[in-house]
């Protein structure tokens, strides 16, 4: 969402910088007793939404199937770990939607992580059959300071 950001603070302009740039993300749910569950994650930025394919039993995705809220965040940037980026917001789940979605964003999703990919050894397409479910995280509260 564009309104998310404001052009005005520089820390919101980093924070769209590293969106688009940052390979890992630590994607935040909660388990049934209410403890946190970080999750680090590959993530791709396109038109105000963040996309995380993932396998679909994994703690996250069960989290998120009976109804965990869920927070991303970036690692700390800058010299002394003062840029922050937190995004909270809604969560969708399309089970069997990463191989579709890949057809559609593969170019850049593999320009954004083509050594990642490299050294994780999986071709793309084997990638999107095994990472099946899309996870479509829409932000609607930007934290972000430093920049």
């Amino acid at each position: 969402m564009d309104d998310l950001f404001d052009v005005d603070k520089p820390a919101h302009a980093m924070a769209r910088t590293r969106l688009s740039t940052d390979l890992i993300a630590w994607l935040v749910t909660t388990t049934t007793e209410g403890r946190p569950h970080p999750a680090p994650v590959w993530f791709f930025w396109h038109d105000g939404v963040l996309t995380i394919l993932s396998e679909p039993d994994t703690l996250k995705v069960k989290h998120l199937q009976r109804g965990s809220q869920a927070v991303v965040h970036l690692d700390s940037g800058g010299a002394f770990g003062d840029d922050i980026v937190v995004l909270q917001g809604d969560v969708r789940l399309e089970p069997k939607g990463a191989e579709t979605w890949l057809e559609q964003f593969r170019e850049p999703y593999e320009a954004k992580y083509h050594r990642a990919i490299a050294a994780y050894g999986m071709p793309l397409e084997q990638f999107g059959r095994t990472f099946s479910t899309r996870i479509v995280f829409t932000p609607t509260r930007l934290v972000a300071w430093g920049g």
